[in-house]
């Protein structure tokens, strides 16, 4: 099993680290453009879990830095400003990934809103039942 760990730096900003390198344009992708914004993390694992489960085929996503086409058959990356910035993660892994993130960004009080909001905003439940 891959290796990432997030963490909030003592500025209070959401960072990753790992020993397998393989892991940093997902590390970076998430700290730098889906941020500790819970929303766009709520999104992201929505996607994540409506494409796993067959009711969308795919989403294409663009940030600042990075563009993410996510499918059924994982999620290739590209950096923006750097073409040497790519990769490719089997859907399975991303998903757990995000998951990791998301408990990083969960461990604040505006979590409960967030999670309400998400729902109130898409008319249903949301459909990872990690929150």
């Amino acid at each position: 099993m891959s290796s990432i760990e997030f963490y909030r730096s003592e500025r209070g900003i959401a960072e990753y680290r790992t020993t397998d390198h393989r892991l940093d344009c997902l590390g970076m992708w998430l700290t730098d453009d889906i941020q500790s914004v819970h929303e766009t993390c709520l999104d992201l694992l929505a996607d994540l879990e409506d494409i796993a489960a067959g009711r969308k085929e795919g989403e294409s996503w663009e940030g600042n830095a990075w563009a993410a086409e996510l499918s059924a058959e994982g999620v290739d990356l590209q950096n923006l400003w750097r073409d040497v910035l790519k990769a490719h993660y089997p859907l399975q892994e991303t998903r757990r990934v995000v998951a990791q993130y998301w408990r990083l960004l969960a461990d604040d009080p505006d979590r409960a809103r967030a999670v309400a909001e998400w729902e109130s905003d898409n008319g249903r439940p949301h459909p990872w039942d990690g929150l």
